[in-house]
């Protein structure tokens, strides 16, 4: 994939222009999973706009191959399925075994509003007919 960029330039006074850039090891081994070998040829071009006509670029175009080698022990290796159902029954024996240590301690009781020190009174319903 190309990816054009710019970038400002001070001055053109050096002859040379030099770019630098990467291949990361995550983006090989999703891109290229199975290719062993793989051989790039990088171009790059140069274009200058200047207020000034006068500018002149030899060699704005360059082009170069980089030769990419997979290291099979290197390349990352799927999990087994057995690891993750493992693991998935570890977590949750161990959220089960938090949920009883807490329940054991009284966490999930309901708090109650202690019993009033001045004893209730019923109200009464006088009826109108009886006043």
């Amino acid at each position: 994939r190309c990816l054009p960029f710019r970038c400002p330039l001070p001055s053109l006074e050096r002859s040379e222009l030099r770019a630098w850039g990467r291949l990361w090891n995550g983006t090989f081994l999703e891109e290229f999973l199975d290719v062993e070998n793989l051989e790039l040829i990088v171009r790059a071009g140069v274009s200058v706009t200047s207020p000034r006509g006068n500018v002149v670029i030899k060699d704005a175009v360059a082009q170069m191959s980089v030769s990419l080698h997979l290291d099979p022990g290197v390349a990352v290796a799927a999990v087994p399925w057995w690891v993750l159902l493992l693991a998935a029954l570890l977590g949750l024996g161990l959220l089960a075994l938090l949920v009883l240590g807490l329940w054991k301690l009284g966490f999930f009781r309901r708090a109650r509003a202690p019993a009033p020190a001045v004893p209730r009174f019923r109200a009464v319903r006088i009826p109108w007919e009886q006043r």
